[in-house]
């Protein structure tokens, strides 16, 4: 694409197209547009810019892209900047981000706030932080503390925190409750709000497909989860390529599945995919795929391993 002079830029133009571009999924065409339309520093093009570096993996540019819409005055960048920090493991750095976009009103911050602190040794700080927004009203700090206190083990505040989050209007928050309700009962009248929070939570749609699974509505299971999967939601891979294998009978469909599921980090995918080997007669593959599960914490994997390896002895 031909630079016009920078005197007839129209920026606003160059960002709608950007954007045009981005939402179609094309971000290395984007960057062009909006790489023009921060030639004078426009804090929104900026923070189009960082979207679209941080969508193609190019996190260190982004961050740059960030810091400068943030300091031209672009608020919604600091959230950003706080995320693309965190997956650098920049942790002193995020934290300064999540607070910048907590103090301009942006209450998503919260999350990769408590995750900066945790990062840093600093559990104990990142509670009572949580804790004392949530106890102001702040929907999203509520939510967050309550995944923290569910991994503390700490059940019983968890989901009483959640339910505050859920009763003062965060979708997330209800689905979430939905998806722990679903996984501590499975109760079938949780239905209706697995349903309702499938597309705002992942867990949630699984859930949901795990209760048709069980009421013996295969196909709708399927279209739940290969609906997940069309939006790029990671957790749908592994319980679609046990419902292919299980119900279906497709082991090549459930292959890909799993996959597909390792290709997003799933660790589990690369058991199920060895067991799914291992039937298959390909035994060198299923030790391989045992192996990475069990190097990365699956402790069933890592029993199935050592019984292959004995019976291959």
């Amino acid at each position: 694409m031909p630079a016009p002079d920078d005197d007839a830029l129209d920026v606003d133009a160059l960002i709608d197209r950007g954007c045009e571009l981005a939402d179609l999924g094309d971000h290395e065409q984007a960057l062009g547009f909006f790489r023009l339309a921060a030639v004078h520093g426009d804090p929104v093009a900026l923070f189009d810019l960082g979207n679209s570096l941080t969508a193609l993996g190019r996190e260190d540019e982004a961050v740059v892209a960030y810091e400068r819409a943030a300091a031209g005055g672009e608020d919604d960048a600091w959230l950003n900047l706080a995320h693309v920090l965190a997956q650098l493991g920049r942790w002193a750095d995020a934290e300064r981000a999540a607070r910048s976009a907590l103090d301009a009103g942006d209450t998503k911050a919260w999350t990769v706030l408590g995750d900066a602190l945790e990062a840093q040794g600093r559990t104990v700080e990142a509670l009572r932080t949580l804790r004392s927004a949530a106890e102001r009203g702040d929907a999203r700090a509520a939510l967050a503390l309550a995944h923290r206190l569910l991994d503390a083990g700490r059940q019983l505040e968890a989901w009483h925190w959640a339910q505050a989050s859920a009763d003062a209007g965060d979708v997330v928050a209800a689905a979430t409750l939905a998806a722990w309700r679903w996984d501590e009962t499975r109760d079938p009248a949780l239905e209706p709000q697995l349903r309702a929070g499938a597309h705002v939570h992942e867990d949630a749609r699984t859930g949901l497909a795990a209760l048709l699974r069980a009421t013996d509505r295969v196909e709708d299971a399927r279209a739940v989860l290969e609906e997940g999967a069309l939006l790029g939601e990671l957790a749908s891979w592994l319980p679609l390529g046990n419902l292919y294998r299980d119900e279906l009978g497709d082991d090549v469909a459930a292959a890909a599945a799993y996959r597909a599921g390792i290709e997003g980090g799933d660790l589990h995918s690369h058991h199920n995919l060895g067991v799914l080997l291992l039937d298959a007669g390909d035994v060198d593959g299923a030790i391989e795929h045992f192996s990475i599960a069990a190097a990365g914490g699956d402790d069933l994997a890592a029993r199935v391993l050592r019984e292959v390896l004995a019976e291959d002895d």
